[in-house]
């Protein structure tokens, strides 16, 4: 008796746990599908040219900002249409007469100006030039030379918010073969699927750019923690559509150790939880008022992320193979759909051996990612 009551509530157990993981795995599925549809997105020339100014933020001053800045100065565009900003923490006196020779202005912020929202907030106040639009980018983000003139056409066509397309362009180690697959499924799905099925795409950080005097009135509306989702959810509230330009790169060319995968990792589910907190009450309000793309977002950050739901998955199945290998047969399917939607998700340049061989570094992605979902609740 003691047995089938045992029995009996694992059963269900189990029936409840896997249809909320089926659920996750089948909205990634649909995205993932949506993917494969080529983008029509093509703005027409103009000769109208708008005013940009162009912001680098970065907490300590090393090579990679001058790649960034670099970038800027070499463009296509117009000189006198553009201002580069470099806001920055702390500058050493051999940085500050390497900034003098360039065209640009750098912003220093104070100490307890320690997030990036705070960094640029502090920027924009004490800027008075007026712009039409702003770049948002990271020390280390390179772009091409056509870069603005891209955007030039998409904001003459009345864009208000726009996420270029990130790839990462240095990839030396496993861990950076992971990190830049992780990223291209990011793309395919929260961004490229999204925008295919009519939803806002996602923000990622860096090569994202907005309507100036709008970002002018909402940064301040940003807390510390979570910027890219903080201006999400301000960007939908209001319905604002985000673009996706998925042909203009935005270059990340930074490294990525183990340790430092870890904090941004860490950074990333502190501002998830944290955004979430935030957002989860006004999902009935945006459900009824038919703000969808509002709740979208809310949806998609109650989903755990691609490495847990792998991870879960993958352990559940073990452990129920040898506890009852009858009702772990459906979990080995739905790790089968999983890993079939990554590698819908994966453009075709990464499926070669160092992609294969890469996948052995899975594990120690896998154990550092639970440690900082975990940490990162609690914080």
């Amino acid at each position: 008796m003691e047995y089938e009551v045992w029995h009996d509530i694992l059963t269900k157990t189990n029936f409840i746990v896997f249809f909320l993981f089926f659920c996750a795995v089948s909205y990634l599925f649909i995205f993932a599908i949506f993917s494969f549809k080529k983008q029509k997105v093509n703005f027409k020339k103009t000769k109208k040219k708008y005013q940009y100014l162009i912001v680098i933020s970065t907490h300590q001053v090393d090579e990679n900002i001058f790649k960034s800045i670099n970038s800027f100065l070499n463009q296509t565009f117009p000189a006198n249409n553009y201002d580069i900003v470099v806001v920055c923490r702390s500058l050493s006196e051999s940085s500050r007469k390497a900034f003098e020779t360039l065209p640009i202005k750098f912003i220093t912020c104070l100490n307890k100006e320690r997030c990036r929202s705070q960094m640029l907030q502090s920027a924009l106040k004490q800027i008075d030039s007026d712009y039409d639009v702003v770049v948002i980018m990271k020390s280390g983000d390179t772009v091409d030379t056509n870069f603005l003139e891209e955007i030039n056409k998409a904001c003459n066509s009345e864009e208000m918010a726009i996420q270029t397309h990130r790839v990462t362009k240095n990839i030396h180690s496993n861990i950076a073969i992971l990190n830049a697959l992780s990223e291209e499924i990011n793309n395919s799905i929260f961004r490229r699927g999204h925008v295919n099925l009519g939803f806002s795409s996602g923000l990622i950080g860096s090569g994202m750019v907005f309507n100036y005097k709008w970002f002018k009135q909402n940064i301040d509306k940003v807390k510390q923690n979570g910027l890219t989702k903080q201006l999400e959810i301000l960007l939908l509230k209001q319905g604002i559509f985000i673009e996706y330009l998925e042909k203009l790169y935005t270059y990340d060319e930074r490294n990525r150790s183990v340790s430092e995968s870890n904090r941004q990792r860490e950074y990333w589910y502190s501002a998830k939880f944290c955004s979430l907190g935030e957002a989860i009450k006004d999902l009935p309000k945006a459900l009824f008022a038919g703000n969808f793309d509002l709740s979208d977002k809310i949806i998609q950050w109650m989903i755990p992320s691609k490495f847990i739901l792998l991870f879960a998955i993958c352990l559940i199945a073990i452990l129920l193979l040898f506890i009852d290998w009858i009702l772990s047969l459906k979990w080995f399917v739905l790790l089968f759909f999983l890993l079939l939607v990554f590698d819908l998700s994966i453009p075709t340049r990464f499926h070669n051996s160092r992609s294969f061989f890469a996948m052995f570094s899975l594990p120690i992605l896998f154990i550092s990612n639970f440690i900082n979902y975990f940490r990162s609740g609690k914080k």
